[in-house]
Protein backbone atom coordinates (compact mmCIF):
# COMPACT_ATOMS: atom_id res chain seq x y z
CA UNK A 1 0.00 0.00 0.00
CA UNK A 2 0.86 3.33 -0.64
CA UNK A 3 1.19 6.80 0.90
CA UNK A 4 0.38 9.44 -1.48
CA UNK A 5 -0.01 12.30 1.32
CA UNK A 6 -2.61 15.33 0.54
CA UNK A 7 -1.67 19.09 0.26
CA UNK A 8 -4.61 21.39 0.57
CA UNK A 9 -2.87 24.64 1.58
CA UNK A 10 -4.16 28.17 1.48
CA UNK A 11 -0.80 30.13 0.94
CA UNK A 12 2.82 29.13 -1.20
CA UNK A 13 4.18 29.91 2.15
CA UNK A 14 2.28 26.90 3.82
CA UNK A 15 3.09 24.58 0.43
CA UNK A 16 6.64 25.09 0.45
CA UNK A 17 6.83 24.32 4.29
CA UNK A 18 5.14 20.93 3.56
CA UNK A 19 6.26 19.89 0.11
CA UNK A 20 10.03 20.67 1.89
CA UNK A 21 9.05 18.38 4.66
CA UNK A 22 8.01 15.27 2.34
CA UNK A 23 11.01 15.47 -0.03
CA UNK A 24 13.23 12.89 1.38
CA UNK A 25 9.84 10.52 2.98
CA UNK A 26 8.04 10.07 -0.32
CA UNK A 27 7.93 9.72 -3.24
CA UNK A 28 4.44 11.38 -4.84
CA UNK A 29 1.86 13.60 -3.27
CA UNK A 30 -1.51 14.82 -4.06
CA UNK A 31 -1.97 18.43 -4.61
CA UNK A 32 -5.81 19.36 -4.11
CA UNK A 33 -7.18 22.39 -5.72
CA UNK A 34 -10.82 23.56 -5.13
CA UNK A 35 -12.13 26.47 -6.68
CA UNK A 36 -14.85 27.27 -4.26
CA UNK A 37 -17.77 26.31 -6.52
CA UNK A 38 -17.74 22.50 -6.85
CA UNK A 39 -16.65 22.48 -2.88
CA UNK A 40 -17.20 25.34 -0.53
CA UNK A 41 -13.62 26.29 0.26
CA UNK A 42 -10.70 27.30 -2.08
CA UNK A 43 -7.00 26.58 -1.91
CA UNK A 44 -3.54 27.60 -2.82
CA UNK A 45 -2.22 26.36 -6.26
CA UNK A 46 0.61 27.92 -8.60
CA UNK A 47 2.20 25.69 -11.34
CA UNK A 48 5.00 27.95 -11.48
CA UNK A 49 5.69 28.11 -7.53
CA UNK A 50 5.17 24.21 -7.79
CA UNK A 51 7.50 23.20 -10.64
CA UNK A 52 9.99 25.58 -9.15
CA UNK A 53 9.64 23.92 -5.74
CA UNK A 54 10.05 20.07 -5.93
CA UNK A 55 11.34 17.19 -7.68
CA UNK A 56 8.29 14.84 -6.33
CA UNK A 57 6.03 13.34 -8.39
CA UNK A 58 2.55 14.64 -8.11
CA UNK A 59 -1.23 13.61 -8.71
CA UNK A 60 -3.63 16.70 -8.95
CA UNK A 61 -6.91 16.57 -7.45
CA UNK A 62 -9.40 18.90 -8.76
CA UNK A 63 -12.40 20.04 -6.62
CA UNK A 64 -13.35 22.13 -9.29
CA UNK A 65 -16.59 23.01 -11.36
CA UNK A 66 -14.09 23.41 -14.76
CA UNK A 67 -11.13 20.45 -14.92
CA UNK A 68 -10.62 21.23 -18.24
CA UNK A 69 -9.68 25.13 -17.57
CA UNK A 70 -7.74 24.66 -14.45
CA UNK A 71 -5.82 21.71 -15.82
CA UNK A 72 -5.22 24.25 -19.09
CA UNK A 73 -2.74 25.85 -16.57
CA UNK A 74 -0.40 23.06 -15.74
CA UNK A 75 -0.11 21.54 -19.44
CA UNK A 76 3.99 22.62 -18.56
CA UNK A 77 4.95 21.14 -15.12
CA UNK A 78 7.17 18.04 -15.49
CA UNK A 79 5.81 17.03 -11.76
CA UNK A 80 2.26 16.39 -12.53
CA UNK A 81 2.05 12.38 -13.32
CA UNK A 82 -1.79 11.94 -12.42
CA UNK A 83 -5.18 13.95 -12.74
CA UNK A 84 -7.86 13.38 -9.78
CA UNK A 85 -11.43 14.43 -11.83
CA UNK A 86 -14.56 14.05 -9.56
CA UNK A 87 -17.43 12.60 -11.54
CA UNK A 88 -19.51 14.93 -10.19
CA UNK A 89 -17.62 17.66 -11.41
CA UNK A 90 -18.93 17.51 -15.21
CA UNK A 91 -22.12 16.82 -17.16
CA UNK A 92 -20.63 13.88 -19.10
CA UNK A 93 -17.53 12.23 -18.27
CA UNK A 94 -16.94 10.85 -22.02
CA UNK A 95 -17.03 14.45 -22.89
CA UNK A 96 -13.88 15.27 -21.46
CA UNK A 97 -11.78 11.68 -22.01
CA UNK A 98 -10.33 12.98 -25.52
CA UNK A 99 -8.79 16.43 -24.19
CA UNK A 100 -7.81 14.43 -21.55
CA UNK A 101 -6.10 11.65 -23.29
CA UNK A 102 -4.39 14.47 -25.43
CA UNK A 103 -2.44 15.68 -21.84
CA UNK A 104 -0.74 12.26 -21.57
CA UNK A 105 -1.64 12.31 -17.66
CA UNK A 106 -2.55 8.91 -15.99
CA UNK A 107 -6.65 9.49 -15.63
CA UNK A 108 -8.28 9.03 -12.65
CA UNK A 109 -12.07 9.67 -11.31
CA UNK A 110 -12.93 10.63 -8.06
CA UNK A 111 -16.18 9.08 -6.71
CA UNK A 112 -17.77 11.46 -3.80
CA UNK A 113 -19.17 8.96 -0.74
CA UNK A 114 -22.73 8.87 -2.09
CA UNK A 115 -21.78 8.31 -5.89
CA UNK A 116 -22.49 4.34 -6.52
CA UNK A 117 -19.65 2.72 -7.97
CA UNK A 118 -21.71 1.67 -11.29
CA UNK A 119 -20.93 5.00 -12.82
CA UNK A 120 -17.67 3.69 -13.11
CA UNK A 121 -18.18 1.03 -15.53
CA UNK A 122 -18.32 2.79 -18.69
CA UNK A 123 -15.03 4.31 -18.14
CA UNK A 124 -12.84 1.53 -17.21
CA UNK A 125 -10.73 1.00 -19.96
CA UNK A 126 -10.00 4.76 -19.98
CA UNK A 127 -8.69 5.29 -16.77
CA UNK A 128 -5.68 4.18 -14.89
CA UNK A 129 -7.17 4.70 -11.26
CA UNK A 130 -10.24 5.47 -9.11
CA UNK A 131 -10.16 7.82 -6.11
CA UNK A 132 -12.69 6.79 -3.22
CA UNK A 133 -14.03 10.33 -0.95
CA UNK A 134 -13.93 8.89 2.64
CA UNK A 135 -15.75 12.11 3.28
CA UNK A 136 -17.66 14.86 1.82
CA UNK A 137 -14.75 16.63 -0.07
CA UNK A 138 -13.46 20.13 0.74
CA UNK A 139 -12.01 19.98 4.10
CA UNK A 140 -9.90 18.64 6.27
CA UNK A 141 -10.18 16.75 9.40
CA UNK A 142 -13.78 14.98 8.83
CA UNK A 143 -14.96 11.61 10.02
CA UNK A 144 -14.54 8.24 7.79
CA UNK A 145 -17.80 7.24 6.38
CA UNK A 146 -17.89 3.37 6.40
CA UNK A 147 -20.12 2.33 3.82
CA UNK A 148 -17.42 4.01 1.45
CA UNK A 149 -14.94 1.33 2.71
CA UNK A 150 -17.25 -1.30 1.42
CA UNK A 151 -17.91 0.23 -1.87
CA UNK A 152 -14.01 -0.35 -2.33
CA UNK A 153 -14.08 -3.87 -1.58
CA UNK A 154 -17.03 -4.17 -4.34
CA UNK A 155 -14.97 -2.46 -6.75
CA UNK A 156 -11.56 -4.38 -6.28
CA UNK A 157 -13.58 -7.75 -6.47
CA UNK A 158 -15.00 -6.29 -9.85
CA UNK A 159 -11.77 -4.77 -11.24
CA UNK A 160 -8.82 -5.62 -9.02
CA UNK A 161 -5.69 -4.49 -11.51
CA UNK A 162 -7.20 -1.10 -11.35
CA UNK A 163 -5.17 1.04 -8.94
CA UNK A 164 -7.31 2.88 -6.04
CA UNK A 165 -7.32 4.90 -3.50
CA UNK A 166 -8.56 6.93 -0.39
CA UNK A 167 -8.76 10.45 0.62
CA UNK A 168 -10.71 11.95 3.52
CA UNK A 169 -10.19 10.80 7.00
CA UNK A 170 -7.56 8.67 6.67
CA UNK A 171 -5.37 8.76 10.24
CA UNK A 172 -3.75 6.24 12.53
CA UNK A 173 -7.18 5.04 14.20
CA UNK A 174 -8.89 4.59 10.87
CA UNK A 175 -6.21 2.89 9.24
CA UNK A 176 -7.04 -1.04 10.16
CA UNK A 177 -10.28 -0.61 8.62
CA UNK A 178 -9.12 0.96 5.57
CA UNK A 179 -6.07 -1.88 5.21
CA UNK A 180 -8.83 -3.92 4.82
CA UNK A 181 -10.78 -2.73 2.23
CA UNK A 182 -7.70 -3.48 -0.13
CA UNK A 183 -7.50 -0.22 -1.32
CA UNK A 184 -3.98 0.09 -3.07
CA UNK A 185 -3.32 3.70 -1.51
CA UNK A 186 -3.74 5.76 1.00
CA UNK A 187 -4.16 10.33 0.82
CA UNK A 188 -4.23 11.27 4.36
CA UNK A 189 -3.79 14.95 5.07
CA UNK A 190 -4.20 16.30 8.24
CA UNK A 191 -2.78 12.58 9.93
CA UNK A 192 0.50 13.51 8.00
CA UNK A 193 1.00 17.55 8.08
CA UNK A 194 -1.76 18.54 10.64
CA UNK A 195 0.30 17.59 14.14
CA UNK A 196 3.35 18.57 16.19
CA UNK A 197 5.59 15.60 14.82
CA UNK A 198 7.78 15.48 12.02
CA UNK A 199 6.26 14.42 8.63
CA UNK A 200 8.70 11.44 8.45
CA UNK A 201 8.04 10.07 11.60
CA UNK A 202 3.87 10.53 10.56
CA UNK A 203 4.82 8.14 7.54
CA UNK A 204 6.64 6.14 9.69
CA UNK A 205 4.21 5.22 11.94
CA UNK A 206 1.51 4.80 9.12
CA UNK A 207 3.88 1.89 7.29
CA UNK A 208 4.59 0.30 10.29
CA UNK A 209 0.82 -0.29 10.87
CA UNK A 210 0.51 -1.37 7.11
CA UNK A 211 3.06 -3.38 7.73
CA UNK A 212 1.84 -5.00 10.76
CA UNK A 213 -1.49 -5.38 8.81
CA UNK A 214 -0.53 -6.70 5.44
CA UNK A 215 1.81 -9.70 6.19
Amino acid sequence: MKIIPSILVQSEEEFKTQITAAEDVLEMVQLDIADGKFVPNTTWADPDVVEKSTDLDIELHLMVKNPLHELERWTATEQIKRVLIHFESVENFEDILPTLHAYGWEIGIVINPDTPIEVLEPYISEIKSVMFMGVVPGFQGQKLIPEVLEKIKKFKSLHPTVFTEIDGAVNEETLPDIIASGVDAICPGSAIFGNDRMVKENVERMYNIINKLTV
